[in-house]
């Protein structure tokens, strides 16, 4: 049975720390945390990081039963005691609070270890027992037989349970103790993954001014700079928590060299031996974010003295340990950890909740919620699977799932919401060579094929983490969910150990996912498949069936496949091009099916491409759509037949899986796209987006907001819309007179979005006004780039030419039609980039960009900053704010 070592406080700064290194070393880990001082996300990010699962317990060490059935449920070899609470502030103000706590919930703990016989203990007490040591000869840097004075609360805590703990020992000799008393615990992890979150107003340096460096505190104050040191501040001896860490493994070390008869009651200081002074430090840290910041000396502080710096000797030489890390290496990793984590673990959009199976306590399973009001955007991730729980939009959701893991945990279940792996689809013959050598699979579907991994998939484990952190995207703030995975050799047949990171990139109107695969360095094994992707099932009708949705595939090629296991037979057919234009989806209309994008140049790892657009489906009576994007050459369509499942029928949803060919281990041509070696890297991206829930002329809303624009922009004439996307793409077109070809004169076309966006109606216009030879403004110019579109159209398109072509396309229509047009865009758009911009990279374009300038005096322009919010502010809000000027409000009234 294996032993483990409990680490009470394990959730805070320097427990999570020591977590890390004691998993490092070998050592299994249980973590007993109340979380009143400290928080869960850093366990999760502790697991991420050393990348397997910890037990924790959220019990508070004073409840003395669910403490004892903590010890009663493992095997415990020894416990390393950090529970406490630690402002010196603080427990001058509250006394009481910090004796209950800290001695009592010792005593507490010391009853339960005596109860099921575990007699080894590290206590993390503190320098702060020794009170002003200056007050004796010859005791800086402070030795561990300094008389003992502590000054407050905080440190008589600890004082008194060292005692506590040196009374246990003389009862019974048996009992190992390790008393270790350290300075000021300073940086945090290299990773940037963990580090000191102190909720509220530091109380330390270090934390203090790194708030101020990122703008949470106006300025640094030094209390008092006329101390007998080289520049007049006081001296301390700061630790790299990292170090600090590691003298509990020597502590630990130390003991189980004693024999088993014999105990032990022993204190040694930890810290560097070498005194560092306010000013010192706050060069380094300076140093580290590359400015000077702003301080003011002010009068000295209570109770504070000239040096307490440390003498590790007896540390050094007993338990071999030594700090090695310097003052430059605590500022470099505290400021990565700040600039990463700038309010630590807190995360305004983000929350978590258990989210547990019937008769479970276990913290591996959470649901974690991610909001954005100003577009109500929510999604929800869980870490089993790492699955989409719900992806919802003004109330609609766009994924069918569960409200509990038991359903997701129910027999049946078709992989709702899950990231699905080793290897996603299926796998002819549950079996496979990589080098001559065969594997055998699970044949988990039919008695045949390996399907999404076997049965023990991805789909049936916890990932770990996730780490959150706010980022800045291309549109605005986003937040990542990083996620890991460790799937070992063997598992269902699967050779090597496999490293799975899925990290979510959620924003305010789209999900994102990122898979990357390695194989593990220690793996034995040296090759593996890999196939990584989602298995969410979608729904844009508010209904039970996804029956009356329309779709469109960027292709309708597919794999052709047998009739028996739906294995590919390495042909490429082609559905109907209804498909890729606009198939209505009905019972008839089944698919199951991988549709290829790229029929060749694969790569392992494709995160380098761009996202494509791949497939978009959209209802007309629920005014719903959606988007898909990926990196990958092919995608699984699947209209749920075979769903059979409690609050579920066929066909409640469909699947879009980018990913890989089907069975492509075993095609030599297609093994490339999946097949891993060690030291390459597996790689996808895929994208949900563009949710969207109403447009703004449909009637039938019950908003009546909506009701109200459509009825204002009906009494403007303005018949025909088209809301584009920043990409260029054609989000929702809105016509009473169908069609380009059907507009009038005395019509309006009203374009929201940004000027990229009228590529989604530029071969329209090319083909409504024909040849250009006797239609242009000027015939002895036959260099129009529109024309040149027309007349080539493989002319490459990208920057600023191929907007103002179709600008340029834009002003030539309305010249021939007399058409009018509103454009609604953003001032930061491209607009004043192509007003301004006349450095064009081919020939003398100046006629071109006189009839541009036109274009801008004749086409009536509105800017708002609520384009591409939402497509319905992008229209609503310019007509309620009054910002149509008047010269276009004349005009169409």
């Amino acid at each position: 049975m294996a032993e483990y070592i409990v680490v009470t406080g394990g959730a805070g700064y320097i427990g999570s720390h020591t977590v890390v290194e004691l998993i490092q070393h070998g050592y299994k880990v249980i973590i007993v945390d109340n979380l009143v001082n400290s928080s869960y996300d850093a366990v999760a990010r502790v697991e991420y990081i050393v990348k397997q699962p910890i037990p924790f317990f959220n019990v508070d060490l004073r409840n003395y039963d669910d403490l004892l059935k903590v010890f009663q449920s493992y095997n415990i070899k020894g416990v390393i005691h950090f529970a406490a609470l630690k402002a010196v502030g603080e427990s001058t103000q509250i006394p009481l609070e910090y004796y209950e706590n800290n001695v009592g919930g010792t005593i507490s703990l010391l009853k339960v270890m005596k109860k099921v016989g575990v007699k080894t203990i590290v206590f993390s007490s503190s320098a702060t027992v020794y009170g002003d040591a200056t007050r004796f000869e010859n005791m800086i840097p402070i030795p561990e037989h300094c008389p003992n004075d502590p000054t407050n609360p905080y440190g008589k805590t600890k004082y008194m349970i060292e005692n506590i703990l040196k009374d246990m020992q003389t009862a019974d000799s048996s009992w190992r103790t390790a008393i270790l008393r350290y300075f000021n615990p300073i940086g945090a992890h290299p990773s940037g993954l963990i580090g000191e979150d102190p909720l509220g107003i530091p109380n330390n340096l270090l934390p203090y001014l790194a708030q101020v460096a990122i703008g949470r505190r106006e300025k640094l104050s030094v209390f008092g700079n006329d101390y007998k040191s080289h520049d007049g501040t006081p001296i301390r001896d700061y630790i790299h928590v990292v170090d600090l860490a590691k003298g509990h493994i020597a502590a630990l070390n130390y003991m189980q060299q004693i024999e088993e008869s014999k105990g032990l009651y022993r204190e040694w200081n930890l810290g560097t031996g070498k005194g560092s002074t306010v000013f010192d430090v706050y060069n380094a840290f300076c140093k580290a974010v590359g400015r000077q910041l702003p301080y003011e000396v002010v009068g000295r502080r209570a109770g504070d003295v000239v040096d307490l710096t440390a003498n590790p000797t007896r540390a050094n030489t007993e338990l071999k340990w030594k700090a090695e890390l310097s003052i430059e290496d605590s500022c470099r990793d505290l400021w990565r950890w700040t600039t990463e984590n700038p309010f630590g673990f807190q995360n305004d959009s983000y929350k978590w909740t258990l989210f547990q199976a019937a008769n479970d306590s276990s913290y591996l399973s959470r649901l974690h919620t991610v909001k954005f009001p100003e577009t109500d955007f929510e999604v929800s991730i869980a870490n089993y699977g790492a699955l989409i729980q719900d992806i919802k939009k003004k109330g609609q959701s766009f994924v069918q799932g569960f409200s509990s893991l038991d359903g997701y945990k129910q027999p049946g279940n078709p992989f709702f919401g899950t990231c699905v792996g080793r290897v996603a689809n299926r796998i002819a013959n549950a079996s496979f060579s990589i080098d001559g050598k065969s594997y055998a699979l699970t044949k988990n579907e039919n008695g045949a094929t390996c399907l999404h991994g076997g049965n023990n998939g991805f789909d049936k484990n916890y990932f770990l983490g996730p780490v959150v952190k706010n980022v800045k995207g291309k549109d605005g703030q986003a937040t990542t969910l990083d996620f890991v995975y460790v799937d070992k050799d063997g598992n269902d047949g699967f050779p090597a150990d496999l490293v799975t990171y899925v990290k979510y990139t959620i924003d305010k109107d789209s999900v994102s996912i990122e898979f990357e695969a390695s194989i593990a360095e220690d793996s034995k094994a040296d090759a593996t498949p890999v196939h990584l992707t989602n298995h969410s099932y979608f729904t844009v009708t508010n209904g039970p069936t996804i029956d009356g949705t329309t779709v469109k595939a960027v292709t309708n090629k597919y794999l052709e496949v047998d009739d028996k296991y739906y294995i590919s037979t390495g042909k490429v057919a082609e559905f109907p091009s209804e498909l890729v234009t606009g198939l209505q989806l009905g019972e008839s209309s089944a698919f199951d099916n991988c549709l290829v994008v790229d029929q060749s140049n694969w790569k392992l790892d494709t995160r380098n491409e761009p996202l494509r657009p791949v497939f978009e489906a959209s209802h007309e009576k629920s005014n719903a759509a959606i988007k898909f994007y990926t990196t990958d050459p092919s995608f699984q369509f699947y209209t749920g037949d075979g769903v059979s499942l409690k609050g579920y029928q066929k066909r409640c949803g469909f699947c879009i899986e980018p990913g890989r060919f089907t069975n492509a281990v075993n095609n030599a041509e297609w093994a490339k796209q999946v097949v891993l070696r060690k030291g390459e890297v597996y790689g996808s991206k895929l994208k949900y987006s563009k949710y969207l829930t109403g447009c703004v002329l449909n009637k039938s809303r019950k908003s009546q907001a909506h009701q109200n624009a459509a009825k204002q922009l009906e009494a403007m004439k303005v018949y025909s819309i088209y809301i584009l996307n920043k990409s260029g793409g054609l989000i929702y077109q809105q016509d009473v007179n169908p069609g380009l070809n059907k507009l009038t004169s005395n019509d309006y076309l009203v374009l929201a979005g940004t000027l990229h966006g009228v590529h989604a109606i530029g071969s329209q216009l090319n083909s409504m006004m024909g040849p250009r030879e006797n239609k242009s403004l000027d015939n002895s110019n036959n260099t129009l780039i529109g024309t040149e579109r027309a007349q080539n159209p493989n002319t490459n398109r990208s920057g600023v030419q191929s907007i103002e072509s179709d600008l340029f396309n834009l002003y030539l229509f309305q010249t021939l039609t007399g058409y009018k047009f509103i454009l609604i865009t953003s001032p930061n758009t491209v607009v004043h980039n192509v007003q301004e911009n006349k450095a064009f990279s081919r020939g003398d374009l100046s006629k071109q960009y006189s009839a541009v300038n036109e274009l801008f005096k004749q086409v009536y322009m509105c800017f708002s900053d609520y384009v591409m919010k939402d497509p319905f502010y992008s229209l609503e809000m310019p007509i309620k704010s009054g910002l149509f000027d008047s010269k276009v409000r004349a005009m169409v009234q």
